[in-house]
């Protein structure tokens, strides 16, 4: 693996040192060289100061005795300093006593004029008589602060140089030492990590380099190492867990081809019971009931057409075969419909379960005009399930309310809906004969009664085809009653996760 030379760390980190080093060495030259720039003005003004005081008695003596000649002289001396370039003496009345001028020096730094006040050149000094108070004269010079200043200004570039050289010099040596403390120890790691197997990660340990043991470096090759120990660990685990998955996989692909037997096996034994069971039906519809018409017809024609001849006790045991006849008959229609609900497909679909309830209610009244019974309905209750199978659980709860409402002095019936146990729960209520609690287990069980025929008619299968509808449903169906004071019957009508017809 490599990496472009001006993209590696140690590079980048001498590119930064070096502008930081170059920036501070600039500005930290220019900040020196400021401050020996006003010491330099002093010095000038000082210089020059000196050389005029050392003319001052001769110009002055000049000025006093008005001695042209002597005034030249003075003049000529202070030329002898090659930084004036103009001088003049004159008396108290401003007449020139001696005056030479030589053409300025041009400068190339001559933007820098500002810097050494080039502007301020003109110095003047008064010349006094001997008793230093009255004024008999002036001296006046032009300077070139420029020639006084050379020295300074290459010791300024000199500065500037030097220092550029040294930051430049101390950069590179970060440089290098940035190079073999953190570039090459970074490069070498990068080329370890190179050799890592993929597949086993954990064999391969990083090498600390030396002299990192201790450091951030160090620090991060060890936990490095151990993210990889680590993850081989675990990819030896995974390795593990697919081996024995691939061994579940096909553990389980034996089991469902065992499955598949199993089920055609039972599909087939189920098939041939539900043969069984439709050949029951249809001896139970026709074979049973061919006979028991013909006792019931018979019957029939003894008690219209002999029932004058016959004593009391033969009409009463006459009576008593033709009740029997009824209720055998009776029997068999509830067989049938037993049989019936745990067979055909079911077709759910949304429903008002209201409205069919109201329908059978009226059916019922239209049946039985003289019971005076109260209904109350809850509005839209909506359902999803099979409106045919559904219309058999209604009518066998609504029977039953009916029934036991008899004997009840203000008959009532509700319909509704409610939460149980946070699931919703519908329910019919009445405010019958009731039952005892402790025999609520023997409720949907075919032909178990918990009251006497004597006093509610009924063959006890109508509850249990109730349980039957409900569970192909996948729901659930209970009661709750207390003798004398009605009784609830309640059932669920869960909405399936996914509607698999049962042809598919």
């Amino acid at each position: 693996m490599t990496i472009k030379f001006s993209n590696r760390l140690f590079f980048r980190q001498t590119r930064n040192a070096l502008l930081v080093a170059l920036a501070l060495g600039v500005v930290v030259s220019l900040a020196q060289i400021v401050f020996d720039l006003s010491s330099e003005q002093k010095r000038i003004d000082q210089i020059v100061l000196q050389v005029l005081n050392t003319t001052k008695e001769s110009a002055a003596q000049a000025a006093y005795s008005l001695n042209n000649e002597l005034a030249l002289r003075v003049v000529k001396g202070l030329f002898e300093y090659d930084p004036i370039y103009s001088a003049q003496i004159t008396d108290d009345f401003g007449r020139h006593l001696a005056s030479l001028e030589r053409p300025l020096t041009k400068h190339e730094m001559s933007w820098l004029g500002p810097l050494i006040r080039a502007d301020q050149n003109l110095y003047t000094v008064p010349l006094y008589v001997a008793d230093g108070k009255t004024v008999i004269g002036e001296m006046r010079v032009l300077v070139d602060r420029f020639l006084i200043a050379e020295a300074f200004l290459d010791r300024a570039g000199l500065v500037i140089l030097t220092g550029i050289l040294r930051n430049f010099s101390l950069a590179i040596f970060f440089g290098v030492l940035f190079y073999y403390t953190l570039g090459r120890p970074v490069m070498s790691t990068i080329a370890s990590l190179a050799t890592i197997d993929p597949n086993q990660p954990g064999k391969t340990q990083v090498k600390i380099p030396p002299g990192h043991s201790e450091d951030e470096l160090g620090l991060l090759i060890s936990k490095i190492n151990s993210i990889l120990s680590d993850f081989d660990q675990t990819l030896q685990q995974r390795f593990l867990t697919e081996e024995e998955l691939k061994r579940n996989q096909n553990t389980i692909r034996q089991l469902n081809m065992r499955l598949e037997e199993r089920v055609k096996m039972r599909t087939g034994e189920l098939e041939a019971a539900n043969k069984e069971m439709e050949s029951f039906t249809y001896s139970v519809s026709h074979d049973l009931r061919a006979p028991l018409r013909t006792i019931g017809g018979f019957s029939n024609i003894l008690h219209d057409e002999y029932g004058d001849t016959l004593d009391e006790q033969a009409s009463h045991y006459l009576d008593r075969v033709r009740k029997g006849t009824q209720r055998m008959e009776t029997l068999i229609n509830d067989l049938l419909k037993l049989s019936r609900s745990t067979r055909g497909d079911l077709h759910r679909a949304d429903f008002n379960l209201s409205q069919l309830f109201d329908e059978i209610i009226t059916e019922y009244k239209a049946d039985h005009p003289k019971r005076d019974i109260s209904i109350h309905v809850s509005p839209d209750i909506m359902a999803y399930a099979d409106k045919r199978f559904m219309r058999v659980v209604l009518e066998n709860l609504i029977s039953n309310a009916w029934k036991y409402t008899t004997h009840s002095q203000d008959p009532k019936i509700f319909f509704g809906m409610t939460d149980k146990d946070g699931y919703q729960a519908y329910y019919i209520e009445d405010n019958g004969a009731g039952f005892d609690m402790a025999y609520a287990n023997k409720l949907f069980s075919p032909f178990q009664r918990l009251h006497s025929s004597r006093d509610f008619e009924g063959t006890g299968v109508g509850l249990a085809t109730v349980q039957r509808v409900i569970h192909r449903h996948g729901g659930e169906v209970w009661a709750e009653a207390k003798v004398n004071e009605g009784a609830t019957f309640y059932f669920t009508l869960p909405r399936p996760l996914v509607d698999f017809s049962e042809e598919d």
